[in-house]
Order: C-alpha cells, then structure tokens, then sequence
C-alpha cells in the first residue's frame, strides 16, 4: 500500500462515523439490513426531539449511508454491502488493524518521535524482554485510576502476579475489559477475575496466532499510556518468544493517539455502554 492510500485507509477507519458503523455491525449477530443498522445507530446516539425531526434525521442518515459510508466502507474491504438488497455484513476475517510490519508504521513513528524514556508527550519508549514487558504491564496496572483495556494472544504471557496486579486495581474501582480470540486466555480471566468484561475480537485487532512478528500483549490505560509488545518468532528450544516493546505516555503521545483510532469502534462501545453515558442522553 502506498503512504497516500495508508492515509486514506486510516482516514476511513479513523472517522468517528465509520467507527459506530463498524462497532454495530461486530455486535450484530446477523447481516444488518440497511434500514435496521440506521435504526440502531441513531437510537444509541439519540437525543430528545420530535418525532417529525426524527424521521428526518433517520432519513438524512439513511441517504448518508447508502451513497457514502457504506460503499466506502465495502471498497476498503471492512464490511460487504450488497447495495441492491440493502445488506450490511461485517467482515469477520477483515484486518481492520494496521499491518504493523507490512505498512512499516512503527517504523515510521520511531523516525518521526524520540524513543527513549523521558516524559516528552513526543517520545515513544523502547523495553526489551519478556520480563520488562511484564513488569511494564503490572506498573501499568498499578497506575490506572479508572480503565484497563487489555488483550492477549496467549496465557503465556499472562503470570500470576499480573492476575494479582488487575485484582487489586478492581478493588480500587477501576473498570477492566480484557479481549482476546483465544479461549484458553479467557478461560483463565473468566476463572481468576470474575469482575472483568471479556470479550471475543470479531475482526484482526491481533496478528493472526500463526503469523510472526507479531502484536502479543497491549496495554492501555485510561486512554493515555499504553504498552504494545511485539514477539518475534519462538526458537525451536520451545523458549518464550523474544518481546520487544513500545511504551508512550500522555494524551497525545503519538502511539498512544494511533492505537486509540485502532480501536476506536471498540472504545466507542464501551463509551455507550457506560452508566455515564447512558444517563447523559437522558439527563
């Protein structure tokens, strides 16, 4: 992929109103007719208004999708739309991810920002190994005031002090939602914290299991620092991986900002799901 189209494929993806789209299709369990996914996406986002107002705004927003987001969206491969029948589908088996080593992205915000650990918003942290990566992960935990939002590719990168760690930030009230396509991590989150929010990815957020190098653990904490631990391929001694990882703190420390846009219609779910949010519609 070129840099322009890479811009354009983020841009896509990056767009709040693409994000809801694709967040409500990965939680249909069935292909979404047209008129049904604009009915949903207007009465998550719906305020008080008339009802002559609302047929409006679901017509506007109907003419919307059909002439724009949703051919958009098919042409980039995130969702099929079959545009005659008016069927939405999500694409399951679409990398709606960056291809972190193919599109040298990394690569590219390690040449444009400082890597080191200094506390310049700019600077993207580099740690080597496993055990600084699980280190990093617990003080992570340690820090988060009120979200964790994590995910694995395996329990081998899970120990039982990073179990200890999540325990802990639970009973100081902090909000934790672990997702990862293994059930065998899942089985051992379901069974040692009970509190968290799991969740099953529908679409590539991680490398597929069989692919190397790949994105093993990420990390972020309330919306401001991550941790991102790529593994290189296991050597035939049947050793744990080599992990390399990147670290950024802040707002908007680079890594931290382009790994929210990647999960955006995931963060956006959650935004709807919060009592927060569901009694600020109302109030």
């Amino acid at each position: 992929m070129t840099h322009n189209g890479r811009q354009k494929w983020k841009a896509v993806l990056s767009n709040p109103d693409n994000q809801e789209i694709l967040a409500v299709l990965e939680d249909a369990s069935r292909p979404l007719h047209l008129n049904e996914l604009v009915e949903r996406l207007v009465k998550q986002n719906e305020t008080v208004m008339s009802s002559d107002e609302y047929e409006h705004y679901l017509k506007r927003k109907q003419i919307t999708l059909y002439h724009n987001s949703l051919p958009k969206l098919a042409d980039f491969g995130f969702i099929n739309y079959d545009q005659e029948a008016n069927i939405v589908t999500s694409r399951n088996d679409a990398i709606t991810d960056i291809d972190w080593y193919e599109e040298d992205l990394f690569a590219e915000l390690l040449a444009r920002f400082q890597t080191d650990r200094q506390s310049d918003e700019n600077s993207i942290g580099t740690l080597e190994g496993r055990q600084a990566a699980l280190e990093y992960g617990r003080q992570l935990a340690d820090e988060a005031e009120e979200e964790l939002f994590c995910m694995f590719v395996s329990t081998d990168l899970l120990e039982e002090k990073c179990l200890c760690h999540a325990e802990d930030a639970i009973d100081r009230g902090v909000e934790i939602y672990v997702g990862s396509q293994n059930p065998d991590v899942r089985d051992l989150i379901r069974s040692h914290l009970p509190d968290v929010t799991l969740w099953e990815p529908q679409r590539g957020w991680l490398n597929t299991p069989s692919r190397y190098p790949k994105v093993g653990r990420l990390v972020l904490v309330d919306r401001r620092k991550v941790m991102l631990a790529i593994l290189d391929e296991p050597n035939s001694d049947g050793k744990h991986p080599k992990e390399t990882v990147l670290v950024g703190k802040g707002k908007d420390n680079p890594l931290v900002v382009l790994v929210r846009e990647l999960l955006g219609p995931r963060l956006d779910h959650l935004d709807y799901q919060s009592a927060d949010f569901q009694s600020g519609l109302h109030s």
